[in-house]
């Protein structure tokens, strides 16, 4: 990251050498940054901020005209989560279904970087039923919902002892899809 940072800050010199260049990278990681956040050789001393987006107050994203704004919001400090999803999910409402998967996808991108708080996304609409879809090619294509399906054909497999097709049936998976995690999963005992 310093030698990346430092080439920005060069090819901005050369663009602009009569301004102030203020440098920043801003950390959206789950846990705290440990980054070096300069270089230093015997001829160099170069530097640069690091910031970590959960320290950020999310109130002026929140109050923001743009839905993307509110989305980047899930990385800041977001006090009442669920107070967040409401008002997000009284925005996503207003949109067309299109627009509302759009959207939606964003929100599961961010949410990458917060697992925790994707599941808690899927258990509040989950258990208020709410009037938000997130559709099998959402799922399809996030790893966090990849995880949970396969976990759920392991369990239905070793728990219940149920064959392929019947775990096929009740999660409603292509049946290819789970003789392969049931094949991974034996593979990995032996």
């Amino acid at each position: 990251m310093p030698f990346r940072m430092l080439e920005y800050y060069l090819l901005l010199k050369q663009r602009y050498p009569d301004k102030t260049i203020k440098q920043m990278v801003l950390y959206v990681g789950d846990g705290k940054p440990n980054m070096q956040n300069y270089l230093e050789t015997d001829k160099l001393k170069f530097s640069y901020e690091i910031k970590d987006i959960k320290d950020i107050e999310c109130k002026e994203l929140l109050e923001s005209d743009s839905l993307e704004d509110k989305i980047l919001a899930v990385l800041c400090k977001v006090e009442d989560f669920e107070t967040y999803i409401f008002s997000l999910i009284d925005e996503l409402l207003k949109l067309s279904e299109k627009q509302r998967a759009d959207y939606i996808r964003k929100l599961l991108i961010a949410l990458n970087y917060r697992p925790k708080l994707k599941e808690k996304l899927v258990t509040i609409l989950e258990e208020r039923d709410m009037p938000l879809t997130i559709t099998e090619e959402m799922m399809k294509n996030d790893p966090f919902f990849k995880k949970a399906k396969k976990e759920d054909i392991i369990k239905l497999y070793k728990k219940l002892k149920l064959n392929p097709e019947q775990i096929a049936d009740i999660l409603d998976l292509p049946l290819d899809f789970v003789e392969k995690v049931i094949k991974e999963t034996n593979s990995e005992k032996k």
